[in-house]
């Protein structure tokens, strides 16, 4: 019994670990990215065609991978976006609508007319409720805030234009 138990791990193991990371949040550059990709289809009339829809279904599969990823991050409350954005629908709207505006930083063409789109979007440009309450993971290498500026000055000419 444990021969096979250990080998059903040895098995399961390797595919639990190849699951693709199909998107991540960039703490440092403060970007959500995610990867799509796209089958072309074969009945149509030329490759041009099918590789137009071979982008779009990779635009959308990277869009739904960049929903899954933002809905598994946590908020400073301690909650995550998943469960804010299943009691919000106008948020989730929101947030839908600003994946759909993702541009793509990397399109791979496959020879059979396929395609893998690398896509991003600024945290900072998701909505507030959302990017301003995104905690980073403990360890997570974070840009720097940026320093205050105060509004005084030690220089006697600082209010003269």
């Amino acid at each position: 019994m444990a021969r096979w138990v250990t080998l059903a791990l040895l098995v399961l193991v390797p595919f639990t670990a190849r699951a693709d990371a199909s998107g991540e949040i960039d703490w440092q550059r403060r970007v959500l990215k995610a990867t799509g990709q796209g089958a072309p289809d074969l009945n149509a009339p030329s490759i041009a065609v099918a590789r137009l829809g071979a982008e779009r279904a990779a635009m959308a599969t990277a869009q739904r991978n960049a929903l899954e990823t933002l809905k598994g991050a946590t908020l400073e409350s301690g909650g995550t976006v998943g469960t804010l954005l299943q009691n919000d629908t106008a948020l989730r709207s929101k947030v839908q609508g600003k994946l759909r505006g993702m541009r793509a930083m990397k399109t791979h063409y496959f020879s059979d007319g396929g395609v893998s789109l690398d896509v991003e979007v600024p945290l900072d440009q998701l909505p507030g409720e959302i990017a301003q309450n995104l905690k980073p993971p403990a360890g997570a290498a974070t840009k720097a805030p940026p320093p205050t500026t105060s509004t005084s000055s030690s220089r006697p000419d600082a209010g003269a234009k």
